[in-house]
């Protein structure tokens, strides 16, 4: 089997807008990496310009069912695990850049099977980390505020979360050396070989779109996979991608996932 260090997994849905620099600034910013463009079909032309734009980048190309971000990424990283040898998978948006990248950084810190990095959205904001601790009575507010239709206990138990994130982050916000987090944004995230085959499969394919990190925090800490936060690794993330695309309604979307992933993961847990 070939070896990289580094095996990228980008899935698109019709978003060949992004993909073209995508690849370009992971070649350039991660060293030894190998990305797999994951294509969840939408139509023959899409698929033609996806492929054209991955083989062109020097990519491997796999056409899968859309049946979302959980399944496309499980089908990617099952393609990783049989034809390459890797130390670490990377899940990526296509509309996403590589700013920085410290994988001298990455190798000292083997404790961390997740490693999120610094993600800055089109806005300015860090996206990162989306969660510091797993909070309790955010997930029961968040929980009812879902299935009650309650924007009060909704935006509550949101709320009660960006708080602890952000004294924990004004308490790093001078410190390099990557931090413990609970929770990693889906954009841009980088997990170990041991993560992955401790995890395996790692998303739920339940799942279409939304609730993934929550799964991804929940089963990590279940297992004892430690989540870390690296602002040395500086990812910038458009937020004009597949989404926008969908004819999805994203606020069902977002309802059904949560309350699919409270009553799998979290009641009784």
């Amino acid at each position: 089997m070939e070896h990289f260090k580094y095996v990228a997994i980008v899935l698109v849905y019709r978003n060949v807008k992004d993909l073209e620099e995508c690849i370009d600034s992971i070649y350039r910013r991660i060293p030894d990496s190998k990305i797999i463009v994951v294509n969840a079909f939408h139509d023959e032309e899409s698929k033609g310009r996806i492929q054209k734009a991955a083989e062109n980048g020097g990519c491997i190309f796999i056409n899968v069912e859309n049946k979302g971000y959980s399944y496309g990424n499980n089908r990617g990283i099952e393609y990783a695990r049989e034809n390459f040898s890797f130390e670490y998978i990377i899940i990526s948006n296509p509309d996403i850049t590589v700013g920085k990248f410290d994988s001298d950084m990455i190798s000292r810190h083997p404790e961390y099977g997740i490693i999120a990095p610094r993600i800055i959205a089109a806005s300015g904001r860090y996206q990162n980390p989306m969660g510091v601790i797993r909070n309790r009575l955010s997930e029961r507010l968040e929980f009812i505020g879902f299935e009650k239709n309650n924007k009060f206990l909704l935006m509550a138990g949101i709320g009660i979360n960006k708080l602890i994130r952000k004294a924990v982050v004004t308490i790093h916000r001078f410190d390099k050396r990557p931090y413990r987090i609970y929770e990693a944004h889906g954009s841009f995230v980088i997990m170990s070989k041991i993560a992955i085959d401790a995890l395996y499969p790692v998303y739920d394919e339940n799942l279409f779109l939304f609730a993934e990190e929550g799964v991804l925090a929940y089963k990590a800490k279940k297992a004892d996979i430690k989540t870390g936060q690296f602002d040395e690794i500086v990812i910038y993330h458009k937020e004009d991608g597949s989404m926008k695309l969908s004819n999805l309604s994203l606020n069902d979307e977002m309802k059904k996932a949560n309350l699919y992933f409270y009553k799998k993961y979290v009641a009784g847990s």
